[in-house]
């Protein structure tokens, strides 16, 4: 039988491996490759005590235990659990009143599900910048985008951080417009104790096996505070015929997974902050900004990158942000990119076939919808200069496993004219938004 178990136990680390040749030049990798793989979701005694326990009651029963269960956990007043996290945003947005030609302000960098969603919602997204620390919708551009037709701000907790919600919340209300967060990378992510999902007037939360809550592998669920949001979108979903019903398999399995969330919360957030504090000691990579107060739930970990400081600062940085992450693959540290363009960028937004024939976006006014890629500066400086680790630091990863990849960056930290070298040998480097826009 197949099996996920990983067989072999990581070599404990040593700090001799920073001063050992690059693997890239055939020095030993810091992770070598049969020991690389990572698992989770992991399956417990408990998830199919759970499933036995599931499979003698009706779908409906498992899935209303499970929506009670996570709606309590995160505080909303209102949730419906679905069948994944596109089908939470739209339901989210129907819930809080959107309706057709309305447009929703959201960033430029996220996943193109919180966009595709407004669309589902026949209503037409706008984008805005990201803030150059946090990544997050950037509240100073936010009251520029505002129209007539502007009827919700939609920011996205980018990689679990959260948005600047407090500001946001002063936006909305200042022109009277509904706030609805993407909390999709947020789970247990929080603002002054106060849990993603629970603040604005609705959220949608994609719950799958990418997430840190991966439940079945795949779900989603909506969140309202007001009762008559909740029940606009359920009135919806009953007119519609529109069946987004989470699945009563994916839905056992979070009522298991949801005890040993908290767990996993701190695994994360214990590695990422050891990761952080060594990171600071390099002079090429840093790790994530989280102001005060906001608790980072890690569903990504994104580093940037510095060349100035390693005496880099001549060169490209996106060829340079290439060679580093070539450099650290080879280390058995899987640095990506996640995103390679802005959203509005991808064909979708750039055709604008909508529904057909254009609709909705056909309902507008506008003759240039913003979407041209040069409208987000610091988008694409966050595209060129950092890199982002995903699945391998979601997993509850051992000790030693954070220590070897915070070594991996460390030895790459001491090699700036080998990083020179490859970036001169490849001058055909593109910027990563020059290729063809891709999911992940």
């Amino acid at each position: 039988m197949k099996t996920d178990f990983i067989r072999k136990p990581l070599s404990l680390p040593s700090e001799a491996w920073i001063n050992e040749q690059l693997a890239y030049y055939g020095g030993p990798a810091v992770i070598p490759e049969d020991s690389r793989k990572t698992t989770f979701p992991s399956i417990t005694k408990e998830d199919i005590v759970q499933m036995l326990v599931s499979i003698q009651q009706s779908p409906e029963a498992v899935i209303d235990e499970f929506t009670e269960k996570y709606r309590s956990y995160v505080g909303a007043n209102y949730a419906i659990a679905t069948a994944s996290g596109t089908s939470s945003l739209h339901l989210a947005l129907v819930g809080v009143g959107v309706q057709p030609g309305d447009e929703v302000i959201v960033p430029a960098f996220t996943f193109i599900a919180t966009a595709q969603a407004v669309v589902a919602a026949k209503a037409i997204p706008v984008f805005v910048d990201i803030d150059p620390l946090t990544y997050n919708l950037n509240p100073a551009l936010v009251e520029q985008a505002i129209t007539a037709r502007t009827k919700v701000i939609m920011p996205v907790h980018v990689h679990g951080l959260p948005a600047d919600l407090a500001q946001l919340r002063a936006l909305a209300d200042k022109h009277k417009l509904r706030l609805v967060e993407d909390a999709s990378h947020a789970h247990s992510a929080s603002i002054g104790g106060q849990l993603c999902g629970s603040i604005g007037d609705g959220a949608g939360q994609s719950l799958m096996a990418d997430k840190n809550f991966p439940v079945g592998g795949e779900g989603g669920i909506a969140f309202f505070k007001g009762r008559e949001d909740y029940e606009r979108a359920l009135t919806f979903l009953q007119e519609t015929g529109i069946d987004y019903r989470m699945s009563w398999i994916a839905a056992a399995f979070g009522i298991s997974q949801l005890d040993r969330l908290p767990y996993y919360d701190a695994i994360r957030a214990r590695n990422a902050s050891y990761l952080t504090n060594i990171l600071a000691q390099t002079k090429l990579f840093k790790g994530p900004h989280v102001p005060v107060g906001h608790k980072h739930s890690y569903n990504m970990y994104r580093i940037k990158l510095d060349p100035e400081a390693a005496g880099l600062g001549d060169l490209p940085d996106y060829q340079v942000k290439e060679a580093i992450q070539e450099l650290a693959s080879s280390e058995g540290v899987f640095a990506r990119e996640w995103q390679n363009v802005p959203i509005p960028g991808h064909l979708p937004f750039q055709n604008r076939k909508g529904f057909g024939r254009g609709y909705p976006f056909t309902l507008s006014e506008r003759k240039d919808f913003g979407y041209h890629i040069d409208h987000f500066p610091e988008t694409l400086k966050m595209l060129r200069s950092t890199l982002t680790i995903c699945r391998e630091l979601r997993s509850p990863i051992e000790y030693e496993r954070i220590a070897a990849y915070a070594l991996a960056f460390q030895k790459i930290d001491a090699n700036p004219a080998i990083i020179r070298e490859l970036v001169l040998q490849n001058t055909a480097a593109k910027k990563s938004y020059e290729r063809d826009a891709r999911l992940g």
